[in-house]
């Protein structure tokens, strides 16, 4: 698991979650409403971004601004909604660092994972496997319901 995975303590780390937590609003946006052309590059470039253990502060903050306007392009209509369902809300990691053993480490297992697959410039399943590993960290479910998500990453991960 990558060093860069433990609860921030910088402000560039702090950055790096906040990007983390963008790119899960993001992809649970398309849960919802169709991705654009550009939606698959633009979470796989904020992955391999957030996965540079080194990646300097203004380099996060101008990825998240791209994040959060594919976002806003995915579902234009969430940031004015009247009545907010919190669906594409972006996740706090703080939720990630605070989680219960087993659930914080399979949670890692499984954003390392995403991170190996962005790597790659996915299609197909292992796109979809990144876009249902970022869904699923925000969802507080127990080990039973994780664990196929993690281990059918880490699966992509060694083909």
């Amino acid at each position: 698991m990558p060093e860069l995975l433990k609860a921030p303590v910088t402000s560039a780390q702090q950055a790096r979650d906040t990007l983390l937590g963008a790119l899960v609003g993001l992809a649970r946006a398309t849960t919802s409403e169709p991705k654009t052309v550009n939606t698959d590059e633009v979470l796989n470039a904020g992955l391999r971004l957030a996965a540079q253990p080194d990646a300097p502060e203004e380099k996060l903050a101008r990825m998240l601004s791209i994040v959060r306007a594919e976002k806003h392009a995915v579902a234009p209509n969430c940031a004015s909604c009247a009545m907010p369902c919190g669906n594409t809300n972006d996740y706090d990691l703080a939720r990630l660092w605070s989680a219960p053993e087993p659930i914080r480490p399979l949670k890692l297992q499984m954003l390392s994972a995403a991170f190996s697959l962005a790597q790659r410039h996915p299609r197909g399943e292992a796109q979809t496997a990144i876009y249902q590993v970022l869904f699923t960290l925000a969802e507080d479910w127990d080990e039973a319901l994780l664990l196929p998500v993690a281990e059918n990453a880490q699966k992509l991960c060694a083909e």
